[in-house]
């Protein structure tokens, strides 16, 4: 009974912060919405998010942050999907390992990192991966659902199961890139950056001042139900005496 009792307490604690990112801008548009187990919820701004979840702008211009500090600009009639946001930091050095699926449409993200943080992004759509450690980029499908990658700043590695390179596709700042799915090759292209009306990120400092407001209040979630399982535990040690 011991061992249950405790083996339940740790599945609470590690289930108390399921919040993987938040809604930072809904623009232009009132039919936003994130499709989680099979329900539909209205976006707004402050809406968590969290793994699994898929996001469709419909008529609304969207920025969300992935945590830590992954910020996401999703254009009109976009979808995307969180697929993994592992975050792993033992007090010396903090390390993100996050995946987004693209399905159509038209993002930007901009990915930053301190020099105590290793962020490994990822952006998956069928096909094409691109891989990155800091930088700033979109992608869109094109007239014929082809992916186009425009690099802002930084670079981007892209890959494919069905392209074999002897070195990794990188993309650098000022660059663009296609993935023609038909053909299921890689082409440079022109950089032709086509997010027109992206409404813009928050500023660095402010992401990132974000992100610690959310990591203080987990350490001190934590250490909140760590308290409580002691707690339980005298009690229960207690009962069993008596």
């Amino acid at each position: 009974m011991k061992r249950y009792f405790i083996s339940m307490l740790s599945i609470l604690t590690l289930s108390a912060f399921a919040e993987d990112g938040k809604v930072l801008k809904v623009m232009g548009g009132d039919n936003a919405y994130v499709s989680r187990s099979g329900a539909k919820t209205k976006l707004a701004v402050d809406t968590e998010l969290t793994v699994g979840d898929e996001i469709f702008s419909e008529d609304a211009v969207l920025v969300i942050q992935v945590y830590p500090t992954t910020q996401i600009s999703i254009n009109k009639n976009s979808h995307i999907k969180i697929d993994q946001n592992l975050i792993d930091d033992n007090g010396v050095k903090q390390k993100t390992t996050s995946v987004i699926g693209f399905i159509h449409g038209m993002i930007r993200l901009e990915v930053s990192k301190d020099k105590n943080e290793e962020v490994n992004q990822k952006v998956q759509a069928e096909g094409i991966a691109f891989s990155v450690r800091g930088t700033d980029f979109e992608i869109s499908n094109d007239e014929n659902d082809d992916v186009d990658l425009d690099v802002h700043e930084g670079a981007v590695e892209a890959s494919s199961p069905y392209v074999q390179t002897f070195v990794p596709e990188i993309i650098k700042a000022g660059k663009g890139f296609r993935y023609n799915r038909k053909q299921r090759n890689f082409a440079s292209r022109a950089f032709g950056p086509r997010f027109k009306n992206h409404p813009g990120f928050l500023s660095r400092q402010e992401v990132r001042g974000r992100w610690m407001k959310i990591k203080a209040m987990k350490k001190e979630g934590h250490k909140s139900i760590i308290q409580e399982k002691r707690d339980a535990l005298k009690s229960h040690r207690r009962g069993r005496k008596n």
